[in-house]
């Protein structure tokens, strides 16, 4: 297993709940989400040291599937893995200053563990429309990779969306970023205004790579994300993002001697309910080689539907990851998904969520049918 040397708002709000003694149920799904205050630590201010606050995450799955290949035999597998070990700080150090950190344990296909810090930054808060943050952050991209983090408990669904899976688990999207990060807010009545920005070093040389400590090139990703929400009986958020950076050439591989653009535009729509919620988003990533001037243009999205019966939460969605064929950045990696999944969500208290998932899926060449068993919990 390769290891990120260094790897708003749910997992705030999360933090905030698990501190207060509260029920997370709500933020374990996509319905009830707050907006994203990147600064909302229910922690009190100390006049001599810092006040951490420690919490973390985990999860055990059990999985059966059965494939079934063109022109080979079927294969079937089932088992069980242990999820990621995750545990998160955060700590108010001044009146507007606060710190957070999270890292996150798990186990190789060697069955050796690892650990990799996934975030961990320091953050200035002057107001309500200005928050600054330095060190690992999430990139601001979309919904879910701001409001879903590392805890399994706290999405609906047993795994993330393809494309917004982590770097070295296959995702597309630079979902970490290294450098600063701009976020804030106006609200007006029922309607409101949320931007987050950062300004980081870019991809590595490879889409498993997360720069730490430094950059290959002079080039840094910049991204922008708005959000427009209005919040009444109902909530609805919607908006846009985008990201550019420039991929520095890889010299082991001879596909890669110059340099990629990269662009990637994106639009995400959440809406809930007192009885449900909906949650999509869409992104095209355009990669351009520099020297040749070839050009890729990949297209990733999904939608799930949540329903909320008491401590039933039943939820269906498709997952679609479709590749132009030839990026040399994304190869051998690089096969089109279709994904349909059912789900059901039970909550038998406060911090544990048991979630039981059917999914069929289409490769090139395979079809796949799988059901998972996964226990959520925090602790």
């Amino acid at each position: 297993m390769k290891h990120r040397m260094l790897r708003s708002a749910r997992a705030w709000a999360a933090a905030c709940t698990l501190a207060a003694g509260l029920s997370p149920a709500l933020l374990a799904t996509a319905a009830g989400a707050q907006e994203h205050d990147h600064d909302a630590m229910n922690l009190s201010a100390s006049p001599s040291a810092p006040q951490l606050a420690l919490h973390g995450f985990s999860e055990a799955t059990f999985l059966g599937q059965q494939d079934r290949i063109s022109g080979g035999p079927d294969s079937t597998s089932s088992g069980f893995a242990l999820g990621q070990f995750d545990l998160f700080l955060v700590s108010r150090l001044a009146t507007n200053l606060s710190f957070l950190g999270e890292s996150v344990f798990e186990i190789g296909e060697n069955g050796e563990w690892g650990v990799d810090v996934e975030r961990v930054f320091v953050k200035y808060s002057w107001s309500d429309l200005l928050h600054l943050a330095a060190g690992r952050t999430h990139t601001a991209l979309g919904y879910w990779n701001e409001v879903f983090h590392h805890g399994a408990l706290l999405q609906p669904t047993v795994e993330r969306p393809e494309a917004l899976k982590f770097e070295d688990d296959g995702g597309i999207l630079p979902v970490h970023s290294v450098g600063l990060e701009l976020s804030g807010g106006a609200r007006s009545g029922n309607w409101g205004l949320n931007y987050v920005a950062n300004l980081a070093n870019g991809r590595g040389r490879t889409r498993d790579l997360v720069q730490g400590n430094g950059d290959l090139n002079r080039d840094k990703a910049f991204g922008l994300k708005l959000s427009l929400v209005c919040e009444r009986e109902w909530r609805i958020e919607f908006g846009p993002a985008f990201h550019r950076d420039r991929i520095p050439a890889d010299p082991g591989n001879p596909a890669r001697a110059s340099e990629i653009g990269e662009r990637i535009a994106g639009v995400h729509l959440y809406a809930s309910a007192h009885r449900g919620a909906l949650l999509t988003e869409y992104y095209r990533v355009r990669h351009e080689d520099q020297g040749s001037g070839a050009v890729w243009n990949h297209d990733a999205g999904y939608a799930i539907a949540t329903a909320t019966q008491g401590r039933w939460q039943p939820y269906a969605g498709v997952d679609r990851l479709d590749y132009d064929e030839g990026d040399p950045f994304f190869a051998p990696d690089d096969r089109d998904l279709s994904r349909v999944l059912l789900g059901l969500r039970f909550e038998p208290g406060p911090f544990n969520a048991v979630k039981v998932e059917y999914r069929h899926e289409w490769r090139p060449g395979q079809e796949t049918d799988a059901v998972a068993i996964q226990t959520a919990y925090s602790f």
